[in-house]
């Protein structure tokens, strides 16, 4: 091995960064516009747009999808429905490893009978799924984020 030309890369050293970071201020690759948004740089695809950008939005695309596979006529549809609600808010909150734990379909029962129990509640758990069920998907073209007709 030759002293005079090493095989591999220079060796890094504190002196080497330094060069490098002047380098590079230099060049003026740093600087970026205060006014420069995310948006000015970087376009998402329409499949990127189509996918929900908030907890929320995808909580309630999760459910809209399993409701949307039930049948709204069946007596019950409701405690059904409100159950699969439960079952994702719960996994959207805690995760999917709630679903493993030995007590957890005990505690989703006793949620979703509270809800179905007090007449309010329930009179809203209506409501709110068929809001859901005659929603139709936000197209990205469109610009708005409401889900309702």
């Amino acid at each position: 091995m030759d002293p005079l030309r090493p095989l591999g890369p220079p060796p890094l050293s504190e002196e080497w960064f330094h060069q490098q970071k002047k380098l590079l201020k230099q060049s003026g690759v740093e600087k970026t516009s205060a006014s420069e948004a995310a948006h000015d740089v970087y376009t998402p695809s329409p499949q990127a747009r189509q996918l929900p950008t908030t907890p929320q939005e995808k909580f309630l695309a999760s459910a809209r999808s399993e409701i949307l596979k039930m049948d709204p006529a069946g007596q019950s549809f409701v405690p059904d429905a409100t159950s699969r609600l439960v079952d994702s808010a719960l996994e959207q909150e805690f995760g999917q490893e709630i679903a493993r734990k030995p007590g957890y379909p005990q505690m989703q029962a006793k949620i979703t009978r509270t809800i179905l129990g007090d007449p309010r509640y329930r009179e809203m758990m209506e409501e709110f799924l068929h809001i859901l069920l005659d929603s139709r998907p936000v197209l990205p073209e469109e610009g708005d984020h409401s889900t309702a007709e």
